[in-house]
């Protein structure tokens, strides 16, 4: 169901700098994107995604599920979010073209207009990545 949702109706961003594919799941506590790293990507370096375009995948994820909530639960357009905090950040490494990376955003806090959630990168089993972001909402929607 959230596959056939076009994904740049839910972000702020536009190509080239969308770096998610698919919302795959959403409620209220989590939700998931995935990615399917490329070479024209614009965060690939050396055969993979650079840790750059990781965390923007992550925040994305996150733009995603505001952008769902937004869009499909308050029936209002979708806002832009900025990055207040990057924390506890640790890559075991970066995913390689071809692969497909699945990021799970779990919400820890919402007070105003300000999110706090822990992040888990998977390409398949593997944990390639986790971080805590700080996300804020703008007043501007489109």
């Amino acid at each position: 169901m959230f596959t056939e949702i076009n994904i740049i109706d839910l972000l702020p961003q536009r190509p080239p700098f969308v770096m998610v594919d698919h919302l795959i799941g959403y409620d209220e506590a989590q939700s998931s994107c995935d990615l399917t790293v490329r070479s024209d990507n614009i965060f690939f370096e050396e055969g993979c995604l650079a840790a750059a375009g990781l965390i923007e995948h992550i925040a994305q994820t996150c733009a995603a599920r505001l952008g769902y909530y937004n869009l499909y639960v308050l029936k209002t357009g979708v806002r832009l979010g900025f990055i207040g905090e990057v924390k506890d950040l640790e890559i075991l490494r970066l995913p390689r073209e071809g692969e497909t990376i699945e990021t799970t955003i779990t919400v820890m806090q919402e007070i105003y207009d300000v999110t706090l959630v822990n992040a888990e990168v998977r390409a398949g089993q593997e944990v390639i990545a986790t971080t805590r972001l700080k996300i804020a909402q703008g007043e501007a929607s489109f």
